[in-house]
């Protein structure tokens, strides 16, 4: 089954700010750790796990995060979501970067505001 076909599939919702340990590393030291995120993620399965998006968080924007970067992330379930979350701490992120995570499933607009209409 691949991620389309899967209607109970989740997004992890990552955004996350660069620290201090991060500004300190030398260009070398980055791309070490570039390469360490690059093969910490060839283990996890692409038709399970898929990058939708990536970027830099924009600022002007009422109710703006005031985290810097986001990436989104679809997963066939939430084992893989987990699996996603723990390959990506393994790597080392969370040593240069503060990091908000945010997993869930993907649910129809209906299925939302009713979802907060019981709240």
């Amino acid at each position: 089954m691949t991620l389309k076909e899967d209607s109970m599939s989740h997004l992890l919702i990552e955004l996350y700010t660069a620290t201090p340990a991060w500004k300190a590393l030398c260009a070398e030291e980055r791309n070490v750790f570039f390469a360490r995120i690059g093969a910490g993620m060839q283990q996890l399965d692409p038709a399970r796990i898929a990058p939708l998006a990536m970027g830099r968080v924009a600022s002007e924007v009422p109710h703006a995060s005031t985290e810097q970067y986001y990436a989104v992330w679809r997963c066939a379930s939430r084992a893989d979501a987990d699996a996603l979350v723990a390959a990506i701490s393994a790597t080392g992120w969370h040593d240069y970067f503060a990091t908000t995570n945010a997993v869930g499933t993907v649910d129809a607009m209906a299925h939302h505001l009713a979802d907060l209409a019981a709240l």
